[in-house]
């Protein structure tokens, strides 16, 4: 497992370890949300720019209707 140095305020240091905080694993899940927040971002811009389709609010909930009516008949 890699070491990294985080730099901490001084009053902060202290807080944390007066409170039994874990700043390991707390700065852990702080990266894993933060990366995983950019890759919904750029997954989000990517998708934006692909060409949209011309299909309608009408079309989309006619086309799942369909689909819940089969999958309901096959599943009886």
């Amino acid at each position: 497992m890699a070491r990294i140095n985080v730099y901490l305020p001084d009053d902060l240091a202290r807080q944390a370890r007066a409170a039994g905080l874990s700043v390991s694993n707390i700065t852990q899940a702080a990266l894993r949300r933060e990366l995983g927040a950019r890759n919904t971002s750029e997954w989000l811009s990517r998708l934006a720019r692909l060409p949209g389709l011309k299909v309608s609010h009408e079309q989309v909930l006619s086309a799942i209707d369909a689909e819940r009516e089969e999958l309901g008949h096959r599943h009886r």
